[in-house]
């Protein structure tokens, strides 16, 4: 089984109101972000009334963006490893094995400033779970349709959204991935 579950957390009213610079200027949607395999999660997520002060922390689109970057370069690499965002030295690591993935994180000390890469990290230890297998196109579906409802969604708070770079950027990738 494999879930994308994110959730939207921002200020609806004051991006309805949004002309595209403004939006261009305010970058990501916020919001939480999780990765279930099966029986372990990597991220945060909850769907309960928000507490007080309680803010998104994920870039959704950067999530969705790099998945689609895994879908999409896993064939003819046979390793791909996503950056988490809100870490410095945390990666997702995907690798093909034949029509499933080996999905674990990872960690490690080498600097790497790129979201996503090809080849192994030197020095890397598997500090939560490790080689967790999904059926590589029961992912590539859950990231498709994950993102199709992601633009949808932004579309119904702003239609102007999906003319920003970053979801056009999301877009291009996706009609790449759906191919």
């Amino acid at each position: 089984m494999v879930e994308i579950k994110y959730r939207i957390i921002i200020d609806e009213s004051y991006w309805r109101k949004m002309n595209l610079d403004t939006i261009e200027k305010e970058g990501g949607i916020e919001g939480f972000f999780q990765l279930n395999l099966h029986s372990v999660n990597y991220g945060y997520y909850h769907d309960r009334e928000l507490a007080e002060g309680e803010q998104g922390f994920d870039i959704i689109s950067t999530w969705l963006s790099n998945l689609l970057e895994v879908c999409i370069l896993i064939d003819d690499t046979k390793y791909v490893a996503i950056k988490d965002t809100e870490s410095y030295n945390t990666w997702l690591e995907f690798i093909s094995a034949d029509n499933d993935l080996l999905v674990s994180v990872i960690q490690s000390d080498s600097f790497i400033s790129k979201y996503v890469i090809t080849k192994p990290l030197e020095n890397r230890v598997y500090p939560e779970w490790k080689d967790i297998i999904v059926k590589k196109e029961e992912f590539i579906e859950e990231v498709i349709n994950s993102v199709k409802k992601f633009i949808s969604e932004l579309a119904q708070i702003n239609s102007l959204i999906s003319m920003s770079q970053r979801i056009a950027q999301l877009q291009s990738m996706l009609d790449k991935v759906s191919q």
